[in-house]
């Protein structure tokens, strides 16, 4: 048998975790790993040209960037396209990091949380619509 069926039960537990959440004025916490190193939130729409996200993260290395972009997944799953994407490094606990994107109002982004499969980092944010 080429798979252990230990290890397919811990990746699927450990995907349960990551799974998306939905995208609400609440924070959503995320954490990521060198077997993780992907969060993708819920899909969302896009009014006004613009969206926020605020939030904080600590990594395990104050120099390690932590990537935040907006995507849409196609149908599939099997292909991303980029929209727009900021890079904070290091802990960003302190204070609150902001940032705004600037995209086409339509459906289906999602943000998409990337660590460079660094070691562990974990964090939480939140997202406003600009008016």
């Amino acid at each position: 048998m080429f798979f252990k069926p230990k290890k397919i039960k811990e990746w699927v537990q450990g995907r349960k975790l990551h799974q998306t959440q939905k995208v609400e004025e609440e924070y959503i916490n995320w954490g990521l790993g060198v077997e993780v190193p992907f969060f993708s939130s819920s899909k969302f729409s896009i009014e006004n040209n613009s969206v926020a996200i605020i939030g904080s993260q600590i990594t395990h290395d104050h120099s390690w960037p932590i990537k935040y972009s907006i995507v849409k997944l196609s149908k599939l799953g099997t292909s991303i396209k980029y929209f727009d994407s900021v890079v904070f490094y290091g802990d960003q606990f302190d204070g609150e990091f902001e940032h705004t994107f600037h995209l086409p109002n339509g459906t289906g982004y999602q943000l998409l949380i990337f660590n460079y499969y660094q070691y562990h980092s974990i964090g939480r944010f939140r997202m406003l619509p600009k008016k």
